[in-house]
C-alpha cells in the first residue's frame, strides 16, 4: 500500500467497479451501439476511467512495471482523446511520462498536440523539454500560475527541497483542486492525491529527495524508478 487515506480493499473495489465500466463501454463502441456524436466522448470517458484506474493502482502498491505497461496503452490512445482544456489531467499525463522516462517519439507527439490546440504553457514545456535532452526558455509564463508557481520556483530557486515541501502541502491539495475531498464522496471517486508533477520535476532536477521519501502525495518510489 502506497496510499494512506484508503486501504486495499476500497482500491480493489474502485478498480473492479471501474473495469467494469470500461468494459460497458468498450462493448457499446465495438457492438455499434454508440451514436456517433458520441463516439469521441465515450472513448474519452474510457481514457479517464483507465487513467483513474492505473492511479488507483499505484494508491493499493501495485509493481510499477505493470503500472507503467498501463500507461504505455494510455498514451497509445491519448492523441484520439485529447482534450485541450483538461489541464491537470494532461498535467498529469506528462508528469508520468517523465516518471516512466518514455522515449522522445512522445516529446513529439505531444509537442504536436500542444501546438495544434495553440496551448503555450511553461509548466508544460519544462517537463516536454527535458525528456527531449534540452531546455530551450521561450517563455515562462503559465496558464495557471497561482497553483503551479511554486513547481516554478523549485526550478530557479536554491532552496528546491523547502520549496517542493511548500508545493505539496499547501499549493498542490486544497479547495481549489478538483479533486479535493473525493475520499469522502459516498461513491467511489478517489484513486490517489499523487503530485506526479512534483515528482517529475525533482526527477528532472534529480533533487536529493530522502526528505520526502514518507510525504503525502509524493510519489517517492516513482521518481526512483529505473534508477
Amino acid at each position: 500500500m502506497r496510499d494512506k487515506i484508503k486501504d486495499i480493499e476500497y482500491f480493489n473495489t474502485f478498480i473492479n467497479e471501474d473495469l467494469a465500466r470500461v468494459k460497458k463501454f468498450s462493448d457499446k463502441l465495438e457492438n455499434g451501439e454508440v451514436k456517433e456524436d458520441r463516439i469521441l466522448p465515450v472513448k474519452s470517458k474510457v481514457h479517464d476511467l483507465k487513467l483513474g484506474i492505473m492511479i488507483a493502482g499505484y494508491s493499493k502498491g501495485d509493481e510499477l512495471t505493470l503500472l507503467e505497461e498501463e500507461y504505455l496503452d494510455l498514451l497509445a490512445e491519448w492523441e484520439e482523446v485529447w482534450e485541450p482544456e483538461y489541464y491537470n489531467k494532461n498535467l498529469k499525463m506528462i508528469s508520468l511520462g517523465i516518471l516512466f522516462q518514455v522515449d522522445r517519439a512522445f516529446v513529439k507527439k505531444v509537442k504536436n498536440m500542444l501546438k495544434k490546440s495553440n496551448i503555450n504553457d511553461w509548466l508544460y514545456n519544462f517537463l516536454l523539454d527535458s525528456l527531449d535532452g534540452e531546455q530551450i526558455e521561450v517563455s515562462k509564463e503559465m496558464l495557471f500560475p497561482n497553483s503551479f508557481t511554486t513547481l516554478q520556483r523549485v526550478v530557479y530557486e536554491e532552496n528546491k527541497i523547502e520549496l517542493l515541501k511548500k508545493y505539496l502541502n499547501n499549493d498542490w491539495y486544497n479547495e481549489d483542486c478538483g479533486c479535493y475531498e473525493a475520499h469522502k464522496s459516498k461513491q467511489n471517486i478517489y484513486y490517489g492525491y499523487w503530485s506526479f508533477e512534483a515528482g517529475a520535476i525533482a526527477k528532472i532536477l534529480k533533487i536529493n529527495d530522502t526528505q520526502l521519501r514518507d510525504t503525502q502525495y509524493y510519489p517517492y518510489d516513482m521518481v526512483h524508478y529505473k534508477e
